[in-house]
């Protein structure tokens, strides 16, 4: 479920539970909270890589060598197949934030920019540097209007930027929709698209540093010194070359695709999760959710003997990059592998490959809407049914694919205390409400779907005031079902 929460939503409750303390103390001092706190909302947008409304990815991560160039405000027939040859000539490539107007009227530019293997991302529909003070329906139709001109040339832009910059509440809402992420610059030199163009490079070079996203602009100055532009935009890619910094793909600097080739629209969670692949097992066991994954692993281990070893064919729902995947495919028949992200499966498939594993069937999807092709010996998950809208409703399909006296085993999140402020966060990352589940409910759920439970337990940071974040289910589908045990009868009858 969208939800998209930000540090503004938790300044803003602040703001308002000081306010109501200092009511009884002082009502003229209880406004002071409020004004600070709608001071921030008129300031913060103006600062291009503050994530106050919605994460904004403004440079690479820490330790990033390189930089990324990007042109916005653009195509333009005078200037963008001239910086293209000019970036042909230096065998690099860069990131062009188009518009979508311009790409309707200059069509065989985006060609050109595709043709070239650079990238192409949406810049809004009209390029209004108004548009953060317009309403949610005038923001959906600039972002979803842009999407819709540049899907003509076979691609899906994931990325986007602002004009100018500047962001507003109810952007990352819109974007969600649209299957997209913000992304803003760290390295600009103030041109005002081109208008200023005198000493663009040096500016540039004197504070660029390895992880920037550079800022420039494909649109011609106002005073046609085009040659004077491209005078600039070369000593630039020449002074960064002469101080070792190396220009690379946007997508690679930031570790997210940001154009994909024609498509639907990607899921929230399929764009979150195929952002974090590439350093997802490390932010597992080596970051604040370490806890939570280790004791998954360690309930896993024992439950290895007794639930998979020997066993068929095993479901396993969100498998990601394979965490628990290549072990489950050493003790049983075959294992096929659901997740909704293809950049983590293809680093499944890759350590599969790597450790002689031939068993797991990669299946890419969303399995509330995927063919389930049963039967299955047991059917596992692993912290993934909190995405899932119709829990209850996979449940009862996934009985239909269950072999008799067949399991199903899932760690999934527990109704708590403590788990609330997980959900917080992961609102706030992820713009999701992860759902989870009390003990009561998930038993109910089961039997609703024709699984008798076995073994639901809490666990982690179990206390008097917290029963536990996590949930250990494990089911058994009957060996004859209700429903063919009626027929049986009717048959004897």
């Amino acid at each position: 479920m969208i939800c998209p929460l930000s540090p503004a939503h938790l300044v803003a409750l602040t703001a308002f539970q000081i306010a109501a303390v200092l009511l009884f103390i002082d009502p003229v001092w209880a406004a002071l909270p409020l004004a600070l706190f709608i001071l921030l909302c008129l300031l913060t947008p103006f600062f291009p890589r503050l994530s106050f409304f919605l994460p904004i990815v403004s440079r690479g991560p820490k330790g990033t060598r390189g930089v990324a160039l990007t042109f916005d405000d653009g195509p333009d027939p005078l200037v963008t197949p001239k910086v293209l040859e000019l970036l042909r000539q230096h065998g690099i490539s860069a990131t062009f934030f188009v518009t979508g107007r311009r790409a309707e009227l200059y069509p065989e530019l985006i060609e050109a920019i595709l043709a070239a293997g650079h990238s192409v991302a949406n810049h809004s529909l009209n390029h209004d540097p108004f548009l953060m003070l317009k309403g949610t329906g005038t923001l959906r139709h600039e972002v979803a209007g842009a999407q819709q001109v540049l899907r003509r040339f076979g691609i899906q832009p994931l990325a986007f930027r602002p004009p100018v910059g500047i962001t507003n509440s109810r952007l990352w809402r819109v974007l969600l929709e649209n299957g997209m992420f913000c992304v803003n610059f760290s390295c600009r030199a103030g041109d005002m698209g081109n208008r200023r163009i005198g000493g663009l490079a040096g500016k540039i070079l004197a504070r660029v540093k390895p992880g920037d996203i550079v800022l420039l602009h494909d649109v011609a100055p106002p005073k046609g010194d085009l040659a004077q532009l491209l005078g600039e935009f070369s000593q630039l890619i020449e002074g960064m070359k002469s101080r070792g910094l190396e220009i690379v793909p946007l997508a690679r600097l930031i570790g997210r695709e940001v154009m994909q080739r024609e498509g639907a629209s990607p899921d929230p969670a399929e764009l979150f999760y195929d952002g974090l692949a590439a350093g997802y097992d490390d932010e597992q066991f080596h970051s604040n959710v370490s806890m939570s994954r280790t004791m998954e692993q360690q309930l896993f281990g024992a439950r290895v003997p007794t639930l998979f070893s020997g066993r068929g064919r095993v479901l396993e729902i969100g498998a990601g990059t394979g965490i628990f995947t290549l072990e489950i495919a050493r003790n049983c028949a075959e294992v096929v592998a659901v997740d909704i992200s293809g950049k983590m499966l293809q680093l499944l498939e890759h350590k599969a490959r790597a450790q002689g594993i031939g068993n797991v069937r990669i299946v890419k999807g969303n399995v509330e809407e995927l063919s389930l092709t049963g039967p299955y010996s047991v059917v596992c998950a692993f912290s993934a049914l909190e995405y899932l809208t119709d829990l209850p409703g996979l449940l009862k399909r996934l009985s239909a694919e269950v072999e008799p006296g067949g399991t199903i085993y899932f760690i999934t999140a527990r109704t708590s205390f403590f788990r609330l402020f997980t959900q917080i966060g992961n609102a706030m990352r992820q713009g999701m409400w992860l759902q989870s589940r009390s003990r009561a409910r998930m038993e109910r759920m089961l039997r609703d779907a024709g699984f008798e439970p076995v073994s639901v337990t809490s666990h982690l940071l179990k206390c008097v005031i917290n029963g536990g974040m996590l949930l250990e289910v494990v089911a058994r589908k009957p060996e004859t079902s209700g429903a063919a045990v009626a027929a049986a009868a009717e048959g004897a009858a």
